[in-house]
């Protein structure tokens, strides 16, 4: 309004000038046209400042209503952080919730695994038993616990894993399956103690969550060391791993110091001659983007001291065992390949048998392609064979043989890691036997004649003694990942 009135008032004034100038003496309007014009100037300065005060008064209001916004912000994110002591930790996802302190002395990270399967198995009857068997399960839950303290090379894990076979009233439900601390030194070094996957074959050392099938293979299961408690020494660098430890020997997870009384060492290296180590935590040839080779090879020894206790490896039944693998992956954009090959000799504690020692071998291969970025179709095929040791009483399911051939997709319906549906198929071409067995009576089929053992309640597969061949799996899963 005031500029309005001033606007108005220099209209009149203008005019006003102008007829002083055409009417009065020439000497005294060039004087009054001096005044009016002093005038003037003097009332455009008062605007001026009327004016830069307006916009003044405009500014000052709208910063005010920026720094009250950036003060609730503010407030907002310090009750976000309420439970956390002091604002001196911090929490969010990157591959796992964690919690994780300022100064980085303390992280604590938490994942979990679950999969549940569907199995059909159909293998020629034995007496009194059926044919077909069928069933849903929770084949893993798993809760993971990571991290370090001190300082990042201060590592810890922690993995409670349900028991699948748990009853009201029966076993407890769950157990612990990693359980460790780890050292890392300056020079890429590192001791680990506690329980943990003893450094042997390789599908065994790849996580259960990244497998190529449905499930691990019968090979696999014959063969592996998996979880046992022991003291680890690594070494790496971006192309070499080296890894050894002195444990309690194969599958002795949560045991007691005095529960065996058995030595064992396992030694494991690694030549990666292309790619990117972490490319070699998957059987998968998801997420694959360029191509990548690697060559492992490891060895294994267990010997109980005492002569009272045995332990079921390698398709043997006895208190030693000495064997090898070696093992090759490779893999690039769209695709992923596989083989390994594993040996061992042990001996057997019953004196019937004709022979002392038994060896035992088995190999694996298996290949992937993604026709499409989220669909993976795959092939695996295993072998193995044992010492036939009881072969002299010509039982059925002596022969220790496995031959058996598995195909399968596997499909990420969200583009990430994060679920996966599973199915395969697999055909044996042997009988599989559930050893080592007891049974020395030709005409008492009811428990195991044979040597071999190759399958498992985990796998699928089941003992089929009568039937040189015939036996079929079919394997559907879904997996979640958090």
């Amino acid at each position: 309004m005031k500029m309005t009135r001033i606007q108005k008032w220099f209209g009149l004034m203008g005019a006003a000038g102008l007829s002083l100038a055409s009417v009065a003496m020439p000497a005294a309007a060039a004087d009054e046209i001096d005044e009016l014009r002093g005038m003037v100037n003097s009332l455009k300065a008062e605007v001026d400042v009327l004016r830069s005060e307006r916009e003044s008064d405009w500014l000052t209001e709208h910063r005010a209503e920026e720094i009250k916004g950036l003060v609730q912000d503010v407030l907002a994110d310090a009750d976000t952080r309420a439970s956390l002591q002091g604002s001196t930790m911090n929490a969010g996802y990157d591959g796992g919730f964690y919690i994780r302190t300022s100064d980085d002395t303390f992280k604590l990270k938490i994942n979990g695994q679950l999969q549940v399967r569907w199995d059909f198995n159909h293998r020629k009857a034995e007496e009194n038993e059926q044919s077909n068997a069928y069933g849903f399960e929770v084949r893993r839950f798993k809760l993971k616990f990571s991290g370090y303290v001190i300082d990042p090379s201060w590592a810890y894990k922690f993995t409670i894993v349900n028991t699948r076979n748990a009853r009201v009233g029966g076993s407890a439900g769950f157990y612990a399956e990693d359980a460790w601390i780890q050292k890392k030194f300056d020079n890429d070094m590192y001791v680990k103690v506690g329980q943990f996957k003893a450094p042997f074959l390789r599908e065994e050392l790849v996580s259960s969550s990244a497998q190529l099938a449905v499930e691990r293979s019968m090979v696999n299961n014959a063969f592996t060391y998996g979880w046992t408690q022991g003291i680890e020494l690594g070494w790496s660098n971006d192309w070499l791993s080296l890894k050894g430890m002195y444990n309690d020997g194969p599958l002795r997870l949560n045991g007691q110091a005095y529960s065996t009384g058995e030595n064992s060492l396992t030694a494991r290296a690694e030549v990666k001659l292309a790619g990117d180590w972490k490319m070699f935590k998957s059987l998968s040839g998801f997420g694959n983007t360029d191509f990548g080779l690697m060559i492992g090879g490891a060895v294994e020894w267990y010997n109980l001291d005492n002569p009272n206790n045995f332990l079921e490896y390698g398709n043997v039944d006895g208190r030693n065992n000495i064997g090898f693998t070696a093992d090759i992956s490779m893999g690039g954009s769209g695709w992923t390949a596989f083989s390994y090959f594993v040996w061992g000799n042990g001996s057997n504690h019953q004196a019937v048998y004709d022979q002392n020692t038994v060896d035992s071998w088995g190999w694996v291969v298996q290949g992937g392609i993604m026709p499409v970025d989220d669909i993976e179709l795959f092939a695996r095929y295993e072998l193995g064979d044992i010492d036939d040791y009881r072969g002299t009483l010509d039982l059925p399911g002596t022969t220790g043989h496995n031959s058996t051939l598995t195909v399968g997709a596997n499909w990420w319906p969200t583009g990430d890691k994060h679920v996966k549906i599973s199915a395969d198929f697999g055909y044996a071409f042997s009988n599989l036997a559930d050893g080592p067995g007891a049974n020395l009576d030709p005409g008492n089929p009811s428990t195991n004649p044979g040597s071999a053992d190759w399958v498992s309640s985990g796998t699928g597969w089941d003992a089929d003694y009568r039937n040189e061949s015939g036996q079929f799996l079919i394997r559907a899963q879904m997996q979640l990942l958090f």
